[in-house]
């Protein structure tokens, strides 16, 4: 009856479901806007999903402190904490 109880993450060294990451594929390709929060963008697959999003023709947003390798190709950076960010939206 016991087992090993795993929450629904991905954690570090584990690879994203194929189900989950086909369907963010799906998503990145149909978006008007595409907004990374929070993200260095350099963990793949994931961090490829801007770009696609991008090529398809979607606004790309970036907030994060520090630099990303997309910050050239999105057409709003905001180098700020996105929680200082996001609350200021609200």
């Amino acid at each position: 009856m016991w087992g090993v109880l795993k929450p629904d993450t991905v954690l570090f060294g584990e690879s994203l479901p194929q189900v989950a990451l086909d369907m963010a594929m799906l998503a990145a390709r149909d978006c008007d806007m595409f907004l990374v929060l929070g993200s260095s963008l350099v963990v793949y697959p994931a961090a490829s999903m801007p770009k696609i999003a991008k090529s398809n023709g979607a606004t790309l947003v970036i907030i994060n402190i520090d630099p990303t390798p997309l910050d050239d190709t999105a057409d709003l950076v905001i180098n700020e904490s996105a929680s200082k960010v996001l609350s200021k939206l609200i």
